[in-house]
């Protein structure tokens, strides 16, 4: 485990010179209608945007900026992971009846298999993680309350998890092996599990809803998007405590961490903004306004910098650089 760390740790610190430069809009990409979540693939410059409309994964170049395949996963789709030491991607999409996750190969970017998840159809999977060490993904069913742990080597069901609550956004530690998933309900929390035994390991209480998490495993930080009071909640995740609140802007929706610089990201989704947090002080770098309706999830490209911003209320992704 501790080889594999280190090499995700090299990927991420030698790509470019990380620098605390200021961000700007470089473009925007058109995917296809109500695009929702997103995950980049640094070791291959793809990012990959779950089309909830029409139930497709939009494949982006890194380099050009463009649309360079799409793989059909099911309606509704929301959720979206990707494991950079497999290449494989994993998208969530519902139907009628049921969900699945759809697992892709990301050399073809085609459809590898479909694992077949007994999910309600109201709310669907909500958030998916991969920790890449351990080759174990996990999605959130929102409807039956519970987290979903699937082997990557088999693409199996390992074990279905209840959930105190509605689970939202995942996020994993890959070093600590922790797994950290939000309430999207009410009482707001964050619930850890221990990824070796897939055991509750601690309940976090929030302020509110919490709509995404992410994780920062150098300095061992969580990040959850917190509804209502509209902050980011910093959380230590030695102690398992929250260290402070950091106003952001109406309705943060999505959230990523620039491994590189320590940079934290957060989409503001009534905000038409993203909020720019230096992750060493917890100070807010930028509040950026963006040519975007209903900007509900973030991606960090640790290959080139790039951040894409897909924007839920028309057919764009926004592509962030820093300047």
């Amino acid at each position: 485990m501790k080889k594999a760390i280190l090499s995700f740790t090299c990927l991420t610190l030698l790509t470019f010179a990380a620098t605390l430069r200021a961000d700007s809009v470089l473009t925007t990409i058109t995917v296809g209608p109500e695009p929702t979540g997103i995950a980049a693939n640094p070791s291959t410059n793809k990012i990959y945007v779950a089309i909830d409309a029409t139930g497709e994964v939009a494949v982006i170049n890194g380099k050009t900026q463009q649309v360079t395949a799409r793989i059909t996963v099911g309606r509704n789709a929301i959720a979206v992971a990707v494991n950079p030491f497999t290449n494989r991607i994993y998208a969530s999409g519902c139907d009628s009846s049921a969900c699945n996750i759809a697992v892709i190969d990301g050399k073809t970017d085609t459809l590898l298999t479909n694992i077949p998840i007994n999910s309600g159809n109201f709310l669907g999977i909500q958030g998916m993680a991969v920790n890449p060490v351990t080759d174990r993904v996990y999605a959130s069913d929102a409807d039956n309350q519970q987290l979903i742990v699937i082997d990557g080597k088999t693409n199996t069901i390992i074990t279905q998890v209840s959930f105190p609550g509605q689970p939202s956004g995942i996020g994993v530690n890959p070093k600590t092996n922790r797994i950290y998933v939000g309430n999207g309900g009410f009482p707001g929390r964050i619930v850890v599990y221990d990824g070796d035994t897939n055991a509750e390991v601690t309940r976090i209480p929030e302020s509110s809803s919490v709509e995404h998490v992410a994780t920062n495993f150098r300095l061992n930080r969580i990040y959850g998007a917190v509804v209502g009071p509209d902050v980011l909640s910093v959380i230590d995740g030695a102690t398992n405590q929250e260290v402070t609140e950091i106003p952001v802007g109406p309705f943060p929706s999505g959230v990523d961490v620039n491994l590189l610089n320590n940079k934290v990201y957060v989409s503001n989704a009534n905000g038409r903004s993203v909020t720019i947090i230096d992750g060493n002080t917890n100070q807010v770098l930028q509040t950026l306004p963006i040519p975007a309706g209903f900007p509900n999830g973030v991606a960090v490209n640790l290959a080139t910098g790039f951040t894409y911003i897909p924007d839920f209320n028309s057919d764009k992704v926004v592509v962030l650089q820093p300047n």
